[in-house]
This record gives C-alpha cells, structure tokens and sequence, in this order.
C-alpha cells in the first residue's frame, strides 16, 4: 500500500513548479520504457489481485487499510490492523461501538491515532447510514461515481479515495504520491506542475482503464521509490532506469543523458 503524505518528495532537480524543459507531456512510448525497467527490476506486484472476487469482508478490510497509511508506512497500518482483528473490530457496527480512547489505542501503531480513530468511525457511520452497513453498496458504481462518493467522507482525501477506488472497488484511477512526483521529477518526464489532479489525469490519459495495469503502476512506483529511487541516499548506481535519469546520471558524475526514454 502507499505509504501516504507521510512522504516527502525530496531533492528531483525541479522545484515542481516549473515547466517540464520537454514543454509537453511524456508520449504513451516513453511511459511503457519506464514500466517495462521497472517491471523487469521489481517483478509483478499485483496489491490485492483477487479483491472484486474475495468477500466483502476483505473489501471493508482494504478501505480501512487505506485509511489507517495516512501519514505513515505500511507496516504502521497493518499492525494496526491486525490489532482491530484481534479486538474482533473489523466492522461498521463494531468500529462505531467502540469507545473512542479504545479504539484509538488499537490504532496507535498507525500514528496519529486519535484522530485516525475518529476517520474510521466518520467512514463507518456513513457507510451505515446511507449504504445499509455495506462497503460493496458505497463501492458500487464506476470509477467517478465512487471517487466522488469517498471524498464527501470526513478523513478522505484524493489519495485514499483513489487507492480504495483502485484496489478495493477494482475500479480504474491512479493512486498519486509523493514516489510518484520524485520519480518522474527526477526522469524529467513530470507532466506537469507537482499537483495531484494533474499527475492522476496524465496517467489516466496515458495508461487507459486497465485496472490491473493502473495497479501494477503504483505498486511498481512505490516499490521504487522504496528501494532505489529512495528521498534521500538514493541507490542510483543499481537503478534499472540509469541510462534514461539525469538527476542519476548528476549524482554519480556521469555524462548527461543523451535521449529520453
């Protein structure tokens, strides 16, 4: 899962505000080089692959997960997680019975957990009132009608729309983060100004409604920005996309790069 705006994007040799020195977007041919480099470095990640046919259990399960990333790593929210399990709280009615201090002190590990408490039990009570207590009624619809829907919920923003958008209703959008801006800041190839909105209809543009695609980008920039395209101390000498980076060509003192991916 996306670790959230925990995130700084970190030093790209762009300030994110200027335009691209390509004065136009990244073709869908430049797009595909960076997916096949980082596809062949990372192998397949496929996040919650079988989610449209698992119980809805597993959906309410990726919502909550969505939620408690904010701010945080992974690790912080599935710990989090399974606490909730272990207090059989992995429910609407559940979440909602629960005192709020306890409820937060399961959620600690996610950080911010006073007020994580309080974006569980605000996506609980809607789910409840206006969906008759079912994640899979708030996830029906295609990918608009849904994203809207999660964004009118206290707690919700673009980035955890999107990821439960994608992952839990399996429904086409990309899920945008900070790995996503210092990767393609660092490539030369942002397609814009560092905007969420901008980044999300670029890849949208580009990639097309291919859930499972839509999927394996975000995971594979994650992944990345993770392991090698890291905010500070990058691994640039084991980067699949050397050749094509000038902010990694800069850092290890090597020619500039002579053509774009």
């Amino acid at each position: 899962m996306s670790a959230g705006g925990r995130l700084q994007t970190g030093p790209t040799g762009r300030d994110g505000r200027a335009p691209s020195p390509l004065r136009r977007a990244p073709t869908r041919r430049q797009l595909e080089t960076v997916y096949g480099a980082l596809l062949e470095q990372h192998g397949e990640q496929q996040w919650w692959p079988t989610a449209s046919q698992d119980d809805e259990a597993q959906r309410l399960e990726i919502c909550l997960g969505a939620i408690l990333t904010q701010n945080t790593a992974w690790r912080g929210a599935a710990a989090a997680l399974e606490r909730l399990a272990a207090a059989d709280r992995m429910s609407c009615e559940a979440l909602l019975d629960c005192p709020h201090d306890v409820l937060g002190d399961l959620v600690r590990p996610s950080g911010h957990f006073r007020v994580k408490a309080r974006k569980l039990q605000a996506f609980a009570q809607v789910v409840i009132d206006e969906y008759g207590g079912s994640v899979d009624a708030l996830l029906d619809g295609d990918a608009e009608v849904v994203r809207a829907r999660l964004l009118e919920i206290w707690g919700i923003g673009p980035e955890t729309a999107d990821a439960i958008t994608l992952y839990a209703a399996r429904q086409p959008t990309f899920v945008v983060d900070a790995y996503s801006f210092r990767l393609f800041e660092r490539l030369d190839l942002a397609p814009g100004e560092r905007k969420y909105e901008t980044y999300r209809r670029f890849f949208m543009d580009r990639v097309g409604a291919d859930v499972w695609r839509l999927n394996e980008w975000h995971a594979l920039i994650v992944r990345h920005g993770q392991q090698i395209c890291r905010r500070s101390d990058p691994r640039c000498d084991e980067c699949a996309l050397l050749r094509r980076c000038p902010y990694g060509r800069a850092a290890l003192g090597l020619a500039t790069v002579a053509k774009r991916p």
